[in-house]
């Protein structure tokens, strides 16, 4: 029963996300819910969370005109 009410363990974050290299404890750039170790990795971050979720939203778009049905004209 002690095993069940046990909290979730958070694993401390020890790498930036953006570079992989160690973060060092005087030198931790927070921001949206994560470590990084400069404003450069996390402006990074961003830029390349913008251009993956523009390419998903083009390619849902073309998705979408792929299966809209083609109207013929009747002369």
């Amino acid at each position: 029963m002690a095993e069940a009410t046990k909290a979730p363990v958070v694993e401390e974050v020890k790498n930036c996300p953006a570079c992989k290299k160690p973060l060092k404890k005087a030198r931790k750039f927070y921001r949206n819910g994560a470590y990084y170790c400069n404003n450069n990795c996390f402006k990074k971050v961003q830029a390349t969370a913008k251009a993956s979720a523009a390419e998903a939203a083009a390619e849902k778009e073309a998705k979408a005109a792929a299966e809209k049905p083609v109207e013929q004209s009747q002369a």
